[in-house]
């Protein structure tokens, strides 16, 4: 048998070993909860940063997508006025195929001919005495509805840049597919770095070529 000290102290030992793994079972317990909120708390921040800027590029690729079908537009409008002295009010007058068949207008007014999809339309817009032309590109979905880009022919407004690609905003109620306006230079400012350059019934942006 072993002496009564012994037998103690053995059991004393076995206690504090006891009582230290409780201790240091505790407190990585501890450790690793707050790691676990520093965690959280830093993908919280990385999502914050990274949502908005994979927005802004998936945006932007849809867009410059979209653009290829208007510059193909404006290719055939010159294609046209070359043979005809003037500029086609139709898409069916262009040699150009159009991939949309929707018939979504833009605006209420003056509107020669649209085509569409679920995101966009592309016009032809042309007054009846010619004082002005253009052909555009619009956002009708999303949370950048109302926004596109144009290419002026002629106009009567005065400062407004013509045979250029330009950014717009369209602030005018003449469009039915949006009730809010865009803050300014939200679309054209933030994701195709363009530079304001005037309008009225919208505001213009010269961007990047």
């Amino acid at each position: 048998m072993f002496p009564q000290n012994d037998c103690h102290k053995t059991k004393s030992t076995v206690n504090s070993k006891k009582a230290l793994i409780v201790s240091v079972t505790h407190n990585l317990s501890a450790f690793t909860l707050i790691e676990l909120l520093v965690v959280v708390l830093i993908i919280g921040i990385l999502a914050a940063i990274a949502v908005p800027q994979y927005q802004k590029a998936v945006e932007k690729s849809r867009a410059t997508q979209a653009l290829t079908l208007l510059k193909s537009v404006v290719q055939a409008q010159d294609a046209y006025y070359m043979v005809n002295g003037d500029y086609a009010s139709r898409f069916d007058e262009l040699s150009i195929d159009m991939p949309w068949t929707g018939n979504t207008r833009f605006v209420t007014t003056s509107a020669a001919d649209s085509k569409s999809n679920a995101d966009w339309v592309v016009g032809i817009q042309k007054s009846n005495n010619n004082n002005y032309m253009n052909v555009y590109l619009a956002r009708i979905s999303g949370k950048y509805k109302g926004a596109g880009f144009i290419w002026v022919y002629r106009t009567l407004t005065r400062g407004m840049r013509t045979q250029e690609m330009l950014c717009f905003e369209r602030t005018s109620t003449a469009s039915p597919l949006f009730d809010t306006a865009l803050p300014a230079g939200a679309y054209c400012a933030r994701l195709f770095s363009g530079t304001l350059v005037g309008g009225t019934t919208g505001r213009y942006y010269s961007i990047p070529q």
